[in-house]
Order: C-alpha cells, then structure tokens, then sequence
C-alpha cells in the first residue's frame, strides 16, 4: 500500500516587521529565533498584532453594502480596534506605500488606515527629527539642499507623497545615523541609538527611467557619500553611476535645458547637486575613472549668498547676477574647492599621460604646453590668498553654526590644496628631499586644524592620508640614506599618530595606525640588525636609549660618508609588500 503523502503545513505566522513591508519572513535560526529582516535591522522581533481568522467573514458582503442599523433606524456605531503599541526601538515603518503609476512621484500615497499624524511614534516625526537636528552640519560638508525649505518640507510632511523626496529623506538619515555613529558632526550631539528606518535604495525605481525629479538624484548622491562614510566603496561606484544616469536624463549639466518656471531657491539646489568633486577626488585616492568633465558643463556656480536670503527670494525672479551686502563666505570657500578640483582633473590627466606613449592616442595632437608644477601651485597660492581672512586659517570650534560653518569650510579648502600639493608633486622624477617636504607640508597643515574639523570631513580624509602613504611609500621602495631614512621615519610616525585620532570613534576603522607602527617597528628591527652586521671596529657604537611608544628607536645621528655601507640601502622586499 502506497505510504499517504505528508501534509503540507501552513508557512509559520509573519512577524510584525515582515508582515507591515509585505516581504518573506525567514528564520535561519530556528523556529524560536528572530527573523533574518529583523536581524539586519537591528530590531526586536515581535508578534504584537492582534491574530484574526483567515479569510473573510460571514456577511462582509452583506454589511460593506448596507450599514447595520439598530431598531429606531439610526447607524450603529463600528468598533475600530486600536493599534498595539510598539516599542521605542522598534522599525515604524508603519505601511508599504504604493504607487498608482511608476511615472507620478505625487501619487505616492500611504495606504496604512491606522496611520495618523498624531499619532505618539509616527515614524515620519522621528525622521523630521532625526534630520532637523543634524542637517544643519551636514550641509556644511555638502551643500546638496537648501536647508529652511528642506525643514518645511519635513515639518508639512510632504514626503509623505513625494516618493523621490522620500527617498532623499531617507538617505539623508542614512547618512545622518553612519555620521553620527563616527563622531563625524562637531557638536556633542550624538544619537542614542541606531536609527532605524526602511533602506532608501528601496524607494528609487529598478527603471530609472521612471526615476523623474532631481530628488532621485539628490539620494543617490547623498547615498554615495554615506558609502565613503561606510567604508562601501562598490556601493559608491554604483550610487554614482546611478547619479549620472539620471542627470543625464535630467539634464542636469545644462541649464539651457532645465525647465523655465523655476524658483530661485529651485535654481540654487539644482546648482548645488553636482557631484564633480567628489567624482573628481573618488578619481584620485581611489584610481577610479572621472565621469564628468569640466568642459562639459554648462552650469553656472551657485551664488555665494545666505541661505536666509535665497529664502527671501522665492518669489522674486530669476536673473543671472545677485548682489548682496551678506556675502556667504561659506559658499565662497565652496566655490574655491571646485575651482581647485577642475585644476586636479587635468593634474591627473597629465601624469596618466605620461605613462603612455608619445603616439599611442590623439592626445599627441591635442596636448597643450603643460604648465610646470611650481608654477602651477604659485597660481594656486595666489588664489588662496584673494579668499577672505576667515577662509585662510582655522579657528577652533565654538558650537556656533555661524562660526563653525566658516570654519569647517576653511578645513575643506586646507585639505583639497594640499591634496592638489601632492598629486603635483608625486611624480617619479621628484627626489627623496622633495618628496619629503611634501608630505611634511601636508601634515603640518593637518596638524593645525582643530580635531573638531578633521573628524567632521571624517572618512575622506583618511584617503588624503592615503596620499600621503603613497608618497612616502615611492621613497621607501627607492635607495635611502640614514638620514632620508630617519625623515620619512619620522613622518610615518606623525601620520599614525595623526590617523589615530581620526580612527578613534570611525566604526569602519581598518587600524591603520596601529599596522604603519608595526610596520615602521619591523623597519627599525631590521636596520638595528643589519647595522650591527656591518658595524665596523673603528666605528662609534650607535646608542639605542631612545623609544617611542614602547620600542626601541634608532638615532640619526650625523651623516654618514659615502663609503659606509649604510649610506645608502635598500629595504628587503618582505618589508615593503606591508
């Protein structure tokens, strides 16, 4: 006799997470462990709605057509049960939105029937919250939105059916959370708690064709940089390739093609999203690809003008100069940057070039007279010295966003001249002097600014560190005296000791300070090793009283003759795969 064929039982009850998203609920931890959604975000898995019987009731039909009604003919009063409460921590979601056409971003509705505005928990206050307490330092490092009309969009809550404005929303909480878990904003605000909310990338379109709007752009811009804060840089590379699609489609690069009914304020944001330094910068610590070139944009620079004043002008036309007795020095220390990332586009360009050959491409026909690099930084020089006094040193911070706003600025343009410093100057045909007082430069300028500063520029300014190691890195593979040895030495030093603080509170720190001592002590183990194995009689014994940090540390001492062995060396390769 045939064995009956098992049951199928029914798929286990959804969680309360799964069940609001309307997405597969799975537990790959056993029956009694939370769900895999709730273990990514973070969240207690809870069974907290109130169970009700599959199906539909009895004489549903009957009652959704005609209202019951008590003897004397008046309509009976419906018993709405109240929603259970959820806790603080819990993922308030609240609904799965949906649109009626992929192409309207102001038919994104919500669909939840116990969503109210004044509801204790909504999770949209918690969002305005989240953003209004912190967006005011955010903006400092990218100008990507203009702030009080940003607020008031929050406060009237029209992301609520604006999906792209959602989406920006939600990518600026993204970026908000990952900052502040880093100690990335200068003030001692600091979130108590991981921020938890539905992944932004959720609301942009698969079609990014349907993707209409420069609010789709603004979050895949504002999700980039959160990558860089991560650490995620293939999720960076995808965020910027999706950015330029839709500028592209947008047209974004041309002012000639963005709509004639502009606002004032519409124009300025518009200005205010390209994305070309960073593109620029992800080009030159990461040796990516430059995806945008100056000469092919047609959009003037944002006006160096106050928020509060372009706040005033809503209403006012649109013409192409404005005047102003309030000057944005902000702004204007902005405006500088770019202007020192349009001279590093074609710095990069120049040395690939000169990897290749003199006929390997059209560059040949089309190659200017290049500029040398000293003369190149005194025009940079001359520059900087024409921006206002308050963009040419660093003060401390004081808590005051009119102060500080200047100040981290003044650590922005500190940081993109002397990553231009280095680009210039790293070329082969530097020597070991020189290379040296490069890197010395740059880090005596770091040195300078407030730790305040360097901590809000957070992540990326590990990568201009990077450049630093790249630099000393091309010394150390190259013949070296004990003196040169001893600088770069000496440098590599205050460069951990300087990552160090950066590292200190960045979740997605990789130790790098820790590993350059390491590497740095296995040097010094290595020359007191050989040198004790040249050491000639008539040589002076070398003292080794010194140390720094806990290890032993040789002394430069006085140059040696060309003929002592260790004039010039060379580093075993073992020690420089590290």
């Amino acid at each position: 006799m045939p064995q009956r064929p098992r049951k199928v039982q029914r798929i286990s009850r959804a969680c309360d997470l799964c069940h609001r998203r309307s997405i597969k609920c799975t537990k790959t931890r056993g029956p009694l462990e939370p769900c895999q959604n709730c273990v990514d975000f973070d969240i207690p898995c809870t069974y907290e709605r109130p169970l009700r019987k599959r199906g539909g009731r009895r004489g549903a039909r009957q009652g959704e057509q005609e209202p019951a009604c008590q003897p004397g003919g008046e309509v009976a009063a419906t018993t709405i049960s109240p929603r259970p409460a959820h806790s603080e921590n819990d993922l308030q979601v609240g609904v799965t939105a949906q649109l009626s056409t992929p192409l309207d971003n102001n038919s994104w509705a919500i669909t939840d029937p116990h969503y109210s505005s004044d509801s204790p928990l909504t999770p949209w206050k918690a969002l305005a919250i989240a953003c209004h307490s912190v967006v005011q330092e955010l903006v400092q490092v990218f100008p990507l939105f203009h702030p009080p009309s940003f607020l008031r969009v929050l406060r009237d809550e029209k992301h609520l059916k604006d999906q792209g404005l959602f989406a920006s929303t939600m990518a600026m909480c993204v970026l908000a959370s990952a900052r502040a878990r880093d100690g990335g904003l200068y003030s001692n605000q600091r979130s108590r708690s991981r921020l938890s909310h539905p992944p932004p990338e959720e609301s942009i379109p698969r079609d990014l064709a349907a993707a209409r709007g420069t609010e789709y752009m603004r979050a895949c811009a504002i999700l980039r940089i959160a990558a860089i804060q991560n650490g995620q840089i293939r999720d960076m590379h995808q965020y910027l390739g999706m950015y330029h699609t839709l500028s592209i489609m947008e047209g974004l690069h041309d002012e000639k093609l963005w709509p004639r009914d502009l606002s004032v304020v519409d124009v300025e944001v518009r200005r205010r999203l390209s994305m070309y330094t960073l593109d620029v910068f992800s080009a030159t610590v990461l040796g990516g690809i430059i995806r945008f070139r100056e000469v092919q944009s047609n959009v003037r620079y944002p006006r160096e003008v106050n928020d509060d004043v372009l706040d005033s002008m809503i209403e006012a036309p649109i013409s192409a100069d404005c005047t102003t007795h309030e000057p944005s020095v902000w702004m204007r220390g902005w405006n500088f940057t770019t202007d020192l990332y349009r001279i590093l586009e074609h710095a990069i360009d120049g040395q690939r070039q000169m990897q290749r050959t003199a006929n390997e491409s059209p560059w040949s026909l089309f190659r200017p007279t290049p500029v040398p690099d000293p003369l190149l930084m005194e025009h940079v020089h001359s520059l900087f010295s024409a921006l206002p006094s308050q963009l040419q040193s660093t003060k401390p911070a004081t808590g005051d966003p009119e102060h500080d706003i200047v100040g981290f600025q003044s650590a922005n343009v500190q940081a993109t001249l002397q990553l231009l410093s280095m680009v210039l100057f790293s070329s082969e045909d530097q020597g070991v002097e020189e290379k040296c007082e490069v890197a010395g430069n740059v880090l005596s300028v770091f040195s300078t600014v407030p730790i305040e500063y360097l901590k809000a520029i957070s992540s990326p300014l590990l990568y201009h560190l990077g450049g630093i190691g790249f630099i000393l890195g091309s010394v150390m593979e190259g013949s070296l005296s004990e003196m040169s040895y001893q600088r770069v030495r000496k440098l590599l030093l205050d460069m951990a000791a300087l990552l160090s603080q950066m590292e200190s509170g960045l979740t997605r720190s990789t130790g790098a300070s820790e590993r350059l001592k390491s590497w740095v002590k296995r040097i010094d183990e290595y020359m007191d090793t050989t040198r004790h194995a040249n050491m000639r009689s008539e040589q002076p014994g070398i003292d080794q009283s010194q140390h720094f940090e806990g290890y032993m540390r040789p002394t430069s001492g006085q140059p040696a003759d060309f003929d002592d062995p260790l004039a010039y060396f060379e580093l075993p390769s073992d020690l420089l795969d590290d």
